[in-house]
């Protein structure tokens, strides 16, 4: 086939792959993408399908991320290319496979176990992590997500993929299990609610918020404002006073981002939680936003008692990555309150994207989440993901709701990232097995 077919079909396969993700989020593109890539592979000696994983990985984030070029300009360049790296890895995983001689379902169980290992190591291991745009993710509501995490997923629908294309007909029995499974994913409301409020606005004086929290419905026992919202530390200055004068007055509980000074020019972004008498708790953001100026990392994951119940409350990117939150649950957190930041500037589509993974950590361990973003978007979500309320993004506004708080814990709370680990060890394994038969054919 024509080298200049082979490119539009990655090209192609790349563009229809970012189109699972939001702000399109149509998630059956998600079997179409790969399924083009591995298609393009047939016949690919390992060097020629890195090529082709290369371009097709440069395809899908560089149009489904291209709001990194908002951010870092030119160099964002750099940055899809370093993400095309992996799916450039997986190709050649897949094609060096096929070269010795795995075929049918040995190959599509091989495939997707590769996509799997390549893709947590994206996600998850390398010092750049990029949780964005895994597979899994576009399958919102993420059936299975409690048990396997979003990266047993995609390995879920890589295998179907691969399998269709490498086994035939056969495979299509796998389609009614998988949405019979999808139809079947348990709703929680086993608890008492209670009334919950935030703030949605960004870089505002606190005599702003306190306006907008005055809006908010009188009877809210939890408000939440953005990251960032007293840009300072707020326990060496009068704001904190003020803060609390307005919870006693609400008879309520504030959760909202400001700084914690370690020291000298150090400090620590910070989610601090009061009501009209005392600080309930604080946490320290653990995950600070790479190549920003974003504080020290936060040295714990832990959950605080309220009267409400112990609550979790991580900052932004700390929900970006699955650990913050799971800890947290593990630690007794019955629901969630997030401070979080997109700036403006960075554009409505990295906002669109960022809010599902908040989304995501609420299915993978079944606690609801209120997220007060500083312009959008901001959410409350239930404990099946699914976010029952919004505000649209670059608007400053309020949005009252209801929490309900989830005590069970789920599989993948207890035990995290078991799938994409068996499935790096499985790779490893069985790459040393084909390399051994091949030095012994040769």
């Amino acid at each position: 086939m024509p080298a200049t077919i082979h490119f539009l079909v990655l090209i192609l396969g790349g563009v229809i792959y970012a189109l699972a993700f939001p702000p399109q989020g149509w998630s059956p593109l998600v079997l179409v993408g790969p399924g083009m890539l591995l298609w393009s592979l047939r016949g690919a000696s390992a060097s020629q399908a890195f090529g082709r994983g290369m371009v097709w990985g440069l395809a899908a984030f560089g149009f489904g991320l291209s709001w990194l070029g908002n951010i870092f300009s030119v160099f964002s360049l750099v940055l899809w290319l370093i993400l095309a790296f992996f799916p450039a890895c997986f190709a050649a995983l897949a094609a060096f496979a096929a070269s010795r001689g795995l075929t049918r379902w040995s190959l599509a169980a091989f495939t997707s176990l590769a996509w799997c290992a390549t893709e947590f190591i994206r996600c998850e291991i390398m010092p750049l992590r990029f949780p964005w745009m895994s597979a899994g993710l576009a399958l919102e509501p993420w059936p299975l997500v409690s048990w396997i995490g979003v990266y047993g997923l995609g390995m879920v629908i890589v295998c179907i993929i691969a399998g269709t294309l490498h086994a035939g007909w056969k495979t299509l029995w796998l389609y009614p299990i998988v949405l019979i499974v999808w139809a079947s994913e348990p709703h929680l409301y086993k608890h008492r609610g209670f009334p919950v409020a935030l703030v949605q606005a960004e870089a505002a004086p606190l005599s702003r918020y306190l306006e907008l929290s005055e809006k908010t419905s009188g009877i809210a026992k939890l408000i939440v404002w953005p990251e960032y919202a007293v840009p300072k530390d707020v326990r060496a200055s009068s704001d904190l006073a003020t803060i609390q004068a307005f919870a006693a007055k609400r008879r309520a509980i504030i959760v909202f981002g400001t700084q914690t000074g370690l020291g000298g020019d150090k400090w620590q972004n910070t989610a601090l939680t009061v009501d009209g008498t005392r600080v309930l708790g604080e946490h320290g953001k653990h995950h600070t936003v790479h190549l920003f100026n974003d504080g020290e990392d936060g040295p714990t994951m832990k959950a605080i008692d309220t009267p409400l119940g112990r609550m979790g409350t991580p900052v932004c990117f700390d929900c970006d990555f699955q650990d913050v939150v799971r800890h947290m649950t593990l630690d007794g957190a019955e629901f969630f309150a997030v401070p979080s930041m997109d700036a403006a500037h960075w554009g409505e589509k990295q906002h669109i994207q960022h809010a599902q993974l908040f989304r995501l950590r609420a299915a993978e361990n079944r606690r609801p989440f209120i997220v007060a973003a500083s312009s959008g978007v901001s959410q409350i979500i239930s404990t099946n993901g699914r976010s029952s309320l919004r505000l649209p993004t670059m608007a400053a506004d309020v949005l009252d709701g209801l929490l309900i708080p989830e005590k069970d814990v789920t599989f993948f709370t207890r035990w995290g990232w078991l799938t994409p680990w068996l499935a790096i060890v499985s790779v490893a394994m069985w790459l040393m097995r084909l390399w051994q038969t091949y030095k012994f054919a040769a």
